[in-house]
């Protein structure tokens, strides 16, 4: 049996009202906590079509697609006026909610087919563009979003640096193979 429920109740834990106001009332937990949370729930949600699967796995033989996908939602999620618009608009949020779930899932579903170095460079490009984003809101002087105070703006910085390395460390890790076949 596919475990699919964690991503559906997780899912429903990130839409209930409570919860989204809590994780969207800081610019760290929006950015390091609820957008990884979605990204989860999509990857857990996807086992559940077997549809999706097939219909990427013919689109997208190695992967590329969904990685080039997943990399563009983190680009356009770690700017500034896209997290305030989230805020203040329910399009945009449900925007945001249904990109990180279907990157998320995408991910999922083409994994198998990733091979280390492809694996190795959107891990990297994502660490990249994640601790290129934490040290531009760790340097910032000024308020970057409308809905956030400079303060968190700087805590969330800190967070990204650190999923950066987190990110950096796995690319490594898909490398491994690739190393020890070498040596």
């Amino acid at each position: 049996m596919k475990r699919w429920w964690p991503g559906l109740l997780l899912s429903l834990l990130l839409a209930w009202p409570g919860v989204r106001d809590g994780l969207e009332s800081r610019m760290s937990l929006h950015m390091a906590a609820e957008l990884p949370m979605l990204l989860a729930a999509g990857a857990w949600l996807a086992g559940v079509l077997p549809w999706p699967g097939r219909l990427l796995q013919w689109l997208d033989a190695g992967g590329l697609l969904a990685a080039t996908t997943a990399s563009a939602v983190l680009a356009l999620w770690m700017v500034p006026a896209a997290l305030d618009l989230a805020l203040l608009q329910p399009g945009v949020a449900l925007l945001k909610y249904g990109s990180w779930l279907a990157a998320g899932g995408m991910l999922r579903l083409a994994r198998p087919r990733f091979t280390p170095v492809v694996a190795a460079f959107f891990l990297a490009n994502a660490a990249w563009m994640t601790a290129t984003a934490g040290l531009l809101y760790l340097d910032a002087e000024q308020q970057l979003c409308v809905n956030y105070l400079v303060s968190d703006q700087q805590v969330a910085g800190w967070a990204l640096v650190a999923w950066a390395i987190a990110m950096g460390a796995a690319a490594l890790a898909a490398l491994r193979p690739v190393i020890a076949a070498r040596a």
